[in-house]
Formats: C-alpha cells, structure tokens, sequence
C-alpha cells in the first residue's frame, strides 16, 4: 500500500536528491534521483568487478550487498508503480553501454 505523508518538508535539496523531514519519522530522511541511482549501480558493477570473490574484504562486500538490495527495491517499485525503469536510468545505462561497446573496439 502507498503509504501518503501529510507533511514532508525539504531540509536540504541537491541535483541528485534532497535531505527530507518526514512527519512521524525519527531522524532525516534521504530521497534520490533517478539519475544518481544509476550512477550507483554503474559504480556497484565496477566495486564487484576489483572486489570478485574476495572475502578478504568482508566489509566492502556487505556494502555492494546493502547498495544492490536498494537498487533492486528501487527497480521493483518502478515496476510496481510506473510499469518499468524511469527514463533517466534506461538513458544512461544504454549510453553507458555504448561507451563500453566503443572502448571494446577501439581496444581491437
């Protein structure tokens, strides 16, 4: 169920998101940009890329883990509410796809 919030005031606001009050809510909260999620999930794919397998870095495997369960949340509620990933995040993911198909060929 869509939870609707009487009073969300804006305490800090950025290009990739804002810093939020929520009514009834302990503390801060933090909303972000469509665009800033799929930056994440482009430095995610890197982090697990230089990480593999390593349990040598117990601690920054958890971080990709906690990162990766927020994009997944994130994609499923796109899902559910808008029938798919916003536009933004299917726009940077193909140009960032592009720039890994051009770096393959230039490297041939």
């Amino acid at each position: 169920m869509l939870k609707q919030y009487e009073e969300l005031a804006v305490l800090e606001e950025g290009d990739d998101g804002a810093i939020v009050s929520i009514r009834g809510q302990d503390g801060p909260s933090v909303l972000l940009g469509a665009a800033y999620l799929a930056h994440l999930e482009r430095v995610l794919g890197k982090a697990e890329g230089e990480l593999g397998t390593s349990s040598s870095s117990p601690a920054l495997n958890l971080l990709c883990a906690e990162v990766k369960t927020l994009l997944a949340t994130y994609r499923e509620t796109c899902n559910k509410y808008e029938g798919g990933p916003p536009a933004t995040k299917s726009l940077v993911a193909a140009l960032e796809e592009l720039n890994e198909l051009r770096r393959a060929l230039e490297a041939l």
